[in-house]
């Protein structure tokens, strides 16, 4: 009798090791690149590592490769602060149509050039453009209002100024999440707003950007879960004029470890992209897709996080 209680308990107190394994364990960012209302808590340090793959416009060659290295740190359990290093490679040529010297706005027919917005504004345009350098940095700060855990949804407030010889950025976003199914299933949305204020041989240009973002997660396996992502971007030239809106959708998969994680996504630009300026309309548009300086056709995500 004695040995069957003892078994019996031996049983439960692996059963409740084995939930406090699972319930405990950090599953890091679900999404690649839907932002959730889960951040670093009081005192705690992560690492990520992002690397983003982007290709191929309506003309010619353009190929980016996104560099980003994240470190986060837990202020509070609410409240989490992190600083970036952004850098890049760029290969592009003659990606968009030229512009006439005799008559600039206008566009030459069948003529293309090098430009885009990780060529530099000061490149000869009628060559390859092949670099690698060092754009920015970034500071960001999240703060949680309501946590999915404890509420019937989760808020909460980013904000990430970046800073660069090239370009200088703010922007601003508001997080919900919602989790079913004791946390096996995640719903996000992010509402995004960005001023970009990016170099150009007169001074400064300044592009707005609205985008909003979904994402469906499920944890399918202890370790493993899977989901599907949205994303409608919309750009407005001077921060006013309402230029185009470009849509994207695909799948990610994520890993977690018991102290790091990885997340994959790919994004395929849907060919229902909307024109509405002149300029986007005659040089950004193709085939339903939205071109021009701001997207391209394909998107691959990298994410690796180390939590210390």
């Amino acid at each position: 009798m004695l040995c069957i209680v003892a078994m019996k308990f031996r049983s439960g107190l692996v059963a409740a090791v084995l939930f406090c394994a699972w319930t405990a364990q950090s599953y890091g960012a679900v999404f690649a690149w839907t932002y959730t209302t889960d951040i670093a808590s009081k005192g705690e340090v992560e690492f990520e590592q992002w690397v983003t793959a982007r290709w191929e416009k309506a003309h010619g060659s353009y190929n980016v490769i996104d560099f980003r290295e994240e470190f986060e740190y837990g202020v509070t359990d609410n409240f989490q602060i992190a600083l970036y290093l952004n850098h890049h490679y760029v290969y592009a040529n003659r990606d968009v149509p030229a512009e006439d010297p005799a008559h600039p706005g206008n566009r030459l027919p069948g003529v293309y050039e090098t430009s885009g917005e990780d060529v530099r504004a000061s490149y000869n345009p009628t060559t390859p453009f092949d670099d690698y350098r060092f754009g920015s940095v970034s500071f960001e700060a999240i703060y949680r209002l309501l946590s999915p855990e404890k509420d019937p949804i989760g808020l909460a407030m980013y904000f990430e100024p970046t800073l660069g010889d090239d370009e200088k950025e703010l922007e601003w976003k508001v997080i919900l999440q919602k989790n079913w199914f004791e946390d096996r299933l995640v719903w996000a949305l992010n509402l995004d707003y960005e001023l970009a204020f990016e170099k150009a041989d007169h001074g400064y240009e300044r592009d707005g950007i609205f985008e909003w973002l979904t994402g469906v997660s499920y944890r399918f396996a202890h370790n493993w879960s899977a989901g599907l992502e949205f994303r409608n971007h919309h750009q407005f030239a001077d921060g006013t004029v309402h230029e185009d809106s470009a849509y994207f959708t695909g799948p990610t998969i994520h890993y977690a470890g018991e102290r790091w994680w990885a997340t994959f996504g790919f994004l395929y630009q849907l060919p229902i992209g909307q024109a509405f300026s002149y300029e986007s309309k005659e040089f950004a548009a193709h085939d339903g897709y939205i071109f021009g300086d701001e997207h391209e056709k394909y998107y691959v995500r990298l994410r690796v996080g180390l939590d210390f």
